[in-house]
């Protein structure tokens, strides 16, 4: 069925470059792969090397973080919340475990962590190009922190992508990507 529907979305976007109407022209459906022309040229999304849940206040199921590689091989990192949940803060390391930012007793420095941002009511999805380039073979730890909201009861939260504890006394998670 998604080789019909790549296909369906192949041949559209064939014909829709063609036309004299439309320089540009996205294809984004549940069931498809995004497909992006501009000026006759074609992309797609990153590559996906990674999926894991953003778990909020250790045991909801929230969301989740995406790890993937564009077209350059740079490390792209999404985080989407479901439902009634929404992103106010992310924090985000990638790289070599032994250079992610803790304090004496393990646990993670957050505020420390080279990607981060404040975001407004009703985010839902945030995203990172990192400037990483992630070769064949190489592996590198994610640490995706997140403070979130639900907004049908006001429950405030920390999240994390879900993964092994990274240490200390607090339930903080990290997880490995290899490409």
């Amino acid at each position: 069925m998604k080789s019909k529907i790549t296909l369906l979305a192949f041949l559209c976007t064939i014909l829709i470059s063609c036309s004299k109407e439309s320089d540009s022209f996205i294809e984004d459906s549940p069931t498809a792969d995004r497909i992006i022309v501009i000026d006759g040229q074609t992309t797609q999304d990153p590559v996906i090397l990674s999926q894991t849940d953003l778990m909020a206040g250790q045991n909801i199921n929230m969301g989740f973080v995406t790890v993937g590689l564009d077209e350059n091989g740079v490390v792209v990192v999404t985080y989407n919340s479901d439902g009634d949940w929404e992103i106010e803060e992310t924090h985000l390391f990638v790289g070599d475990v032994a250079d992610l930012p803790t304090n004496n007793g393990g646990n993670p420095k957050i505020g420390q962590f080279p990607h981060k941002g404040t975001h407004p009511a009703g985010t839902n999805n945030v995203e990172y190009s990192i400037g990483t380039v992630l070769a064949e073979g190489e592996c590198v730890y994610v640490a995706a922190h997140a403070v979130v909201t639900n907004t049908s009861n006001g429950q405030t939260e920390t999240a994390w992508g879900a993964g092994i504890p990274i240490g200390g006394n607090s339930w903080a998670m990290m997880f490995e990507v290899c490409n």
